[in-house]
């Protein structure tokens, strides 16, 4: 067990590729109103963000071209006659979702709330109106085109595709999602249901009328700031991860957000290590210990490790792992925790070029009981919390004797039960509870029972 990473929370595997919008139909498939989390099947907790301050946002909302093309027509419906055919029908569509105009007969007049977006100098009410365009733009984009000849491609089905485009980019936003897997995605799933030769029937002449779907989603997210495209690649903008963040969070998901990079500390490297990818951990590390030198970065990860729980103690230690010999002192110096020892004497072992688990190690390095104990601890802890029901304990023992170096199940079991580890009862509970074999449930339990009496003593 001591030459395989901690366990680790891992949600980096999140995959939105097949674009799938066809369930919902019974559900609300505007922005505010659709789940996020149930819709797209995301867990509880999202890779970190780093965005700019408010003040920073709301400049840019400022910014945004087509919240000021929006301005622009409400102010020119309030002074003169505007002729609804001659004004975009996807532009027009947002402006009357926006309040701004609505239609008198062939010409347009002041909406119900003209004048919302002349005034924007306060923060708050910048971004509440980007965020409410944004808003709009997903739900209105492709439905006002479709409405605009409603006798072209009507078995197309293009509601959702605005959520579901914009969650593809906040989970790829470090590297882009390339226009062309973006477009086929948004095609399969418009088409799904339709036999192939009247899919691509349909789709064509959908295209031929109104543009590529894709395009003009991304051309009305690109004047309000939400997207960019480079290279034949979208990402999302800082305003566009905002938004995304807000909705997430309003769906009882958390999305952790990190400061510059002079302010990181262990807590958000071990935010980034838990729930963030390989590359996001790679640069952040890399920024981190440029500015205070490996060992001294290795140093507070430990400290940070020492005092927190299973869960971040290990993500603390993995990071740790990769700083290579400019850890080596601080490995040193983590002897003398026992929260760390099971983890620094391996790396020790590792760094001097021998085998963690060979026969020649110098004594200070060999494994202890108590070592193994907590290393077993730290690595069932973060699940014994969790509500298995009936399922099997998701492990098999045997492999657990055999790395151990213990014989019997009762000695593994005493040493946690010893453990000054407010996981160790809960391991134990869990083993006795979930482990097939009988002989084995019986030990944990025992021993279960021992920690709980110690504990309370």
């Amino acid at each position: 067990m001591t030459d395989k990473d901690p366990l680790i929370l891992d949600f980096e595997g999140v995959d939105l590729g097949e674009w799938d919008v066809t369930g919902l139909d019974d559900e609300p498939a505007d922005w505010d109103g659709i789940d996020l989390e149930e819709t797209f099947e995301l867990p509880p907790v999202l890779p970190p963000v780093r965005l700019p301050d408010e003040a920073e946002l709301a400049a840019q909302a400022r910014r945004s071209a087509l919240l000021a093309d929006l301005r622009a027509l409400a102010g020119e419906v309030r002074t003169t006659t505007v002729q609804a055919a001659a004004v975009n029908p996807v532009f027009l569509r947002l402006a009357e979702e926006a309040e701004l105009v609505e239609r008198d007969g062939e010409g347009l007049a002041p909406g119900e709330d003209p004048g919302w977006l002349d005034d924007l100098a306060d923060d708050s009410d910048a971004m509440d109106a980007w965020e409410y365009t944004f808003a709009a733009v997903l739900d209105t984009t492709l439905e006002a085109a479709d409405d605009s000849d409603p006798a072209v491609a009507h078995d197309l089905d293009l509601e959702g595709h605005g959520p579901a485009l914009v969650m593809m980019l906040f989970l790829s936003r470090r590297d882009g999602v390339p226009i062309a897997e973006l477009a086929d995605a948004i095609k399969e799933s418009a088409t799904a249901g339709l036999a192939t030769e009247e899919a691509g029937r349909q789709w064509q002449e959908w295209v031929d009328a109104h543009g590529d779907p894709l395009r003009l989603l991304l051309g009305q997210l690109e004047r309000l700031g939400a997207v960019s495209v480079t290279d034949d690649v979208a990402r999302l903008e800082p305003l566009g991860v905002q938004a995304v963040r807000s909705k997430l969070e309003n769906d009882d998901l958390f999305v952790p957000v990190l400061p510059a990079p002079d302010k990181m500390t262990p807590d958000d490297l071990v935010l980034v290590c838990m729930y963030g990818s390989d590359d996001d951990l790679e640069a952040e590390l890399a920024s981190w210990t440029a500015a205070r030198g490996e060992e001294q970065a290795a140093r507070e990860l430990l400290a940070f490790a020492a005092d927190g729980n299973a869960a971040t103690r290990t993500a603390a230690v993995t990071i740790v792992s990769r700083l290579g010999q400019g850890a080596g002192s601080a490995w040193r110096e983590a002897l003398a925790r026992v929260e760390l020892r099971c983890y620094a004497k391996p790396q020790l072992a590792q760094l001097a070029g021998l085998d963690p688990e060979g026969t020649d190690l110098p004594a200070e390095l060999q494994p202890e009981r108590a070592d193994v104990a907590w290393l077993i601890a730290d690595t069932f802890g973060p699940i014994s919390h969790f509500d298995l029901g009936r399922e099997k304990f998701p492990f098999d023992f045997a492999e657990l004797q055999r790395v151990s170096g213990f014989e019997k199940p009762d000695e593994v079991f005493e040493a946690i039960a010893r453990l000054d580890h407010p996981d160790a009862g809960a391991v134990l509970a869990m083993i006795g509870k979930h482990a097939s074999d009988k002989t084995t449930a019986k030990a944990a339990r025992r021993a279960a029972y021992k920690a709980s009496t110690r504990r309370r003593a």
